[in-house]
């Protein structure tokens, strides 16, 4: 956990979770959870299956996915494992008719699974692979695995979609372009779906995490000073969400960035411009 007093004074210190509202919860129903294999993911398995959630673990990798399903099972908890590759949209639909077929409309679904690359617009100018690789696994996958699981929680009048994306997406991020953009992509689609879901008393929350230590995270920040969250941090915050049922979490600094990005455009460019230059 962040405990350093920067990482306190940049609101990256996670609050505690009650395990008790958190089974009361989960407890019993299940928690549909993208990206599982590792990371954020493994870590909201093991904690929703230790408040007595069915886990449903997804990622491309099975023998990743069986191993945390057997950590999940050596703890006492209930896990179920689905192989599938988001950015095929035709398995990723089948994976969401397939999850309501035999589970019903879950009490969670979250949306985790993340792909990144930092790279310049120069070095993917020929490089369209990139962009639609990235699109797949951070727009279209999981809109395409989400339709029939939202069908099914508008149907049973209950459930919450959590995604888990990035405080950079409403910033200036030179080198994260295809990355920002895509996870925004999604956190737009949400932004105009949550009202009608909310109308059927489904809820929807939009994660925007700060620096996080993950496989994902390391080629780039492996050595940063940088205040980070850890993978069980960012678990923290998604257990939470699933309590308060915020419509966004973020750091202050995050909201406050946002709107300084919208009112001051320009000003924005530039000052992300001169960090790029000296990077």
């Amino acid at each position: 956990m962040t405990r350093s007093p920067v990482g306190t004074l940049l609101g990256m210190r996670p609050h505690a979770v009650d395990s008790e509202a958190l089974r009361r919860t989960v407890g019993g129903r299940l928690v549909v959870i993208t990206g599982a294999s590792r990371g954020i993911g493994r870590a909201v398995a093991l904690r929703c299956a230790a408040a007595g959630a069915h886990v449903l673990l997804l990622a491309r990798d099975a023998a990743a996915l069986a191993s945390v399903a057997g950590e999940v099972r050596s703890a006492g908890g209930e896990a179920t494992v689905h192989a599938v590759d988001l950015r095929d949209l035709e398995a990723a639909t089948a994976a969401g008719e397939r999850i309501v077929a035999e589970h019903g409309a879950p009490a969670l679904l979250v949306s985790n699974a993340g792909h990144s690359i930092h790279r310049d617009l120069v070095s993917y100018a020929d490089r369209l692979h990139d962009v639609t690789r990235l699109a797949g696994v951070n727009l279209l996958g999981p809109v395409a695995l989400a339709l029939p699981i939202l069908v099914a929680m508008r149907r049973a009048r209950q459930g919450q979609l959590i995604s888990v994306g990035t405080v950079g997406m409403a910033l200036p991020g030179p080198g994260w372009s295809v990355y920002t953009a895509t996870k925004a992509g999604f956190d737009a689609w949400l932004r105009s779906v949550s009202p009608e879901l909310a109308a059927d008393g489904v809820a929807v929350t939009s994660i925007h995490l700060p620096l996080t230590r993950t496989a994902m995270s390391a080629p780039t920040y492996a050595r940063t000073r940088l205040p980070a969250l850890s993978a069980d941090d960012a678990a923290t915050w998604v257990c939470r969400a699933a309590l308060t049922r915020a419509r966004v979490i973020s750091p202050w600094w995050g909201r406050l960035g946002a709107v300084a990005t919208a009112a001051f455009p320009s000003t924005a460019d530039r000052l992300a411009e001169a960090i790029w230059r000296r990077s």
